[in-house]
């Protein structure tokens, strides 16, 4: 378990430096926010998955795993369809933003996904911080960073 607790810390570090980085209100650094914050929720669930045993015979590695996991966690009501929906729809925002010229990633898209990031770690790994305690791990992500 200590291994798991040490893994939802770094977790959370990476929600908050995704944070601390959108707080910067600059097009490449929301880039870098969302790309951070997007590997942060494949991490969530792809650790998840792999310590519960939901992709026995699955590459955790591919895309398919990806919304089959979602699918997985959904069905033991961990997240609902919706939230399902959301998280596949902002996983694709960093790959319309490769095709796409002149694509800028707004403030709210990483706001949105955060959002669902801390529903994970909340419902997958039981995860909660107040406001406060957000605020205060964001600063101190920006004060060491």
């Amino acid at each position: 378990m200590y291994g798991c607790a040490l893994t939802v810390k770094e977790m959370v570090e990476q929600v908050c430096l995704s944070l601390a980085l959108r707080g910067s209100n600059r097009d490449p650094t929301n880039r870098f926010a969302l790309t951070i914050l997007n590997n942060t929720v494949q991490i969530i669930l792809k650790f998840y998955a792999a310590s519960h045993g939901l992709l026995k015979g699955t590459e955790i590695n591919s895309q398919e795993a990806f919304v089959s996991i979602l699918d997985k966690i959904k069905d033991q009501n961990k997240i609902v369809n919706y939230e399902k929906k959301d998280i596949i729809k902002y996983n694709k925002i960093l790959d319309e933003f490769h095709i796409k010229d002149n694509f800028k990633i707004e403030d709210n898209v990483i706001d949105e996904y955060v959002i669902l990031a801390k529903i994970l770690l909340a419902r997958l790994y039981d995860y909660r911080a107040s406001k406060i305690e957000w605020e205060k791990m964001i600063e101190d992500v920006r004060r060491h960073a």
